[in-house]
């Protein structure tokens, strides 16, 4: 994908990143600062590439992919609070560096 593509997203996006370490992590930020468009999320765990995924369940990125999907293909508004709100779960988590923008779409 080259970076003019991301003009092309049409939907929320989210990118979970493993931190600074994750070989992803500076190109998924600069994706994020260039997305203007459609609300876009980032959620960084400081657990390098590959996330928590090897863990049992998924680990921590697997709950918050799937709180993800439930919001965004379901509408599921108990899951919407993981990303959204003053007092979102990922806002209140030190675990997690987390920014979000252009949620007025």
């Amino acid at each position: 994908m080259e970076k003019e593509d991301l003009k092309k997203l049409h939907t929320p996006t989210l990118y979970l990143l493993g931190g600074e370490t994750d070989i992803a992590y500076n190109n998924g930020m600069d994706d994020y600062k260039r997305i203007n468009h459609v609300p876009v999320y980032v959620a960084n765990l400081d657990v390098g590439h590959g996330g928590t995924y090897r863990e049992p369940h998924g680990g921590e990125f697997a709950k918050v992919a799937t709180a993800w999907y439930l919001w965004q293909m379901k509408g599921d508004k108990e899951a919407s609070k993981m990303f959204v709100g003053d007092d979102c779960g990922l806002c209140n988590d030190d675990e997690w560096k987390f920014e979000s923008k252009n949620q007025n779409f």
